[in-house]
């Protein structure tokens, strides 16, 4: 007994002189020491796992606590510095020469995706196998699709008209760019637009399995215990039929995948996935089912959050506002007036792309809404960053993970004033100068190589979305606020409340 007492004693002892270690070294002769910041973010993760983890999403704020605090170069963990200096993006986003950071990225438990390839050759070899059919000649072509969907949507709109429903617009979105990216990209198209509710219990999915990544990021066990758990034991304790869907959800995507890797036709032309896997370029491990169904993961999470969720922004700003509302409806009359488009039709990209209104309001609602909130870390593994605040130049040495958020530029009053007002008008009525530096740090889809794969089809969806729906209908909000369009949640991409029910609509006329 005295032996196994002497020996729990002696593992103690050496568990706290190696804290105590740790803790002083990181505080005071660490790389980063000079770093402003919390002593209690320099030591470990904990304080990033309680504010990420168990309040929900919140460390972004204490973020934004800490610049205020210690001004815009702060440590936010033992080994990570985050930057809230607009000046310093291209430096961080733009050189060619960046890994993104491994601990970071891999919270999506995607590892073999491109959004989470680590360096450059192995982003530059994925990217390069989707690429093309992302391009902006190649989303063009699939303009009438594209189309389709829209119109579908009109057609869901119109049937709670006819009913006298309010439109739970929010998740009407979120399936409208799901089928989108669907139907191109993957075997199986989903076709929530046809769901009664808009596929209600898939706004939940999405929330949850977003939520999950910060606790994967610091836990990276965590996804792949959830996808050993029978569907059986889940289903016996869930009592809504949530975490069921969440199951559910997963398994979708990995038959996705096998479909792929089996060559099962489902479709009469190839999808992305079938563009990824028959790749000649591609060298046989980067054609596993792993891959392809971390592939299939990531396309349409990206394709459907970010994308639904700008909808919903702008559309809640637009209906917020009389004047930008009455503005816009009136531009997309006169231009449907001008092009001979009957009120039966949709107006096509041709018609809406060069209105300057719309693109303002667009501009606006992609600044707005963030597109993703959670920081995006980089590190030049070669080569020592510097950056220099209030006189001092902190040298970063060659490995350290630096990071910026596009919430942070996109809401700098000195490049938009009054950042948190959805004012259309900045981008119509500002200076040359000031137009341009607005422009050049409009980043909703992030910057340089690394920026999403998707952004043009995003694009157009919204361009189509936005203008066929407010020249179609006119709409009134029913029971939404601010705060249900309010960033509330990191989750990477931003989300609202928990108890929020969305952005919701009625159809006063058409």
């Amino acid at each position: 007994m005295d032996s196994t007492n002497v020996y729990l004693k002696s593992l103690v002892s050496a568990a706290v002189t190696y804290i105590a270690f740790k803790i002083i070294q990181r505080l005071y002769f660490h790389p980063l020491s000079d770093v402003p910041g919390p002593w209690y973010a320099a030591i470990s993760t904990v304080n990033e796992f309680w504010w990420n983890c168990i309040q929900s999403g919140q460390y972004m704020f204490k973020i934004e606590e800490m610049h205020k605090e210690y001004g815009p170069v702060i440590r936010i963990n033992p080994w990570e510095v985050h930057i809230n200096d607009p000046a310093f993006m291209d430096t961080l986003w733009a050189n060619s020469k960046m890994e993104k950071d491994p601990f970071y990225y891999r919270g999506f438990g995607a590892e073999t995706s491109v959004v989470t390839a680590v360096t450059p050759a192995m982003h530059k070899l994925r990217r390069g196998a989707m690429a093309q059919l992302f391009s902006k000649a190649s989303v063009a072509k699939l303009e009438p699709r594209v189309l389709s969907r829209v119109e579908q949507l009109c057609r869901r709109i119109e049937e709670h008209k006819r009913d006298g429903k309010p439109v739970d617009i929010s998740n009407a979105y979120r399936c409208l760019a799901t089928d989108v990216v669907t139907d191109y990209a993957v075997p199986k198209t989903r076709n929530y637009l046809d769901h009664p509710d808009f596929n209600k219990v898939f706004n939940r999915v999405l929330r949850d399995v977003s939520a999950v990544i910060h606790w994967n990021r610091h836990i990276p066990f965590i996804m792949p215990l959830i996808q050993s758990i029978p569907r059986e034991w889940v289903a016996f304790f869930d009592k809504d039929g949530t975490s069921v869907a969440v199951i559910d959800y997963q398994t979708d995507v990995l038959s996705q995948a096998k479909a792929v890797v089996d060559g099962v036709k489902t479709k009469k032309t190839g999808t992305v996935l079938d563009a990824i896997y028959q790749n000649p370029s591609l060298p046989p491990q980067e054609k596993t089912f792993k891959r392809i169904a971390d592939e299939s993961f990531t396309i349409i999470n990206a394709g459907s959050e970010t994308t639904g969720n700008t909808l919903a922004n702008v559309t809640y700003n637009v209906l917020a506002n009389p004047f930008i509302h009455h503005t816009l409806k009136s531009e997309l009359k006169e231009a449907a007036k001008d092009h001979g488009i009957n009120p039966d039709e949709m107006l096509p990209c041709r018609v809406v792309e060069s209105l300057p209104y719309l693109r303002a309001v667009i501009n606006e609602a992609l600044r707005m809404a963030t597109g993703v909130c959670g920081r995006l870390p980089r590190r030049n593994p070669s080569e020592a960053m510097t950056y220099t605040a209030n006189g001092k130049t902190h040298v970063l040495p060659p490995g350290t993970v630096v990071s910026m958020s596009i919430y942070d530029i996109h809401f700098n009053p000195a490049i938009f004033p009054n950042p948190h007002s959805f004012d259309p008008f900045r981008w119509l009525a500002a200076p040359s100068p000031a137009l341009s530096r607005m422009e050049k740090y409009l980043v909703p889809f992030g910057k340089g190589a690394r920026q999403c794969v998707g952004l043009e089809l995003a694009k157009q969806q919204i361009l189509l979305t936005v203008a066929n729906l407010f020249w179609k209908f006119d709409l009134e909000l029913f029971k939404t606020t601010e705060r249900d369009v309010r960033i509330e949640h990191d989750f990477f991409a931003p989300f609202g409340p928990s108890d929020s029910k969305g952005v919701r609509v009625v159809v006063t006329g058409g």
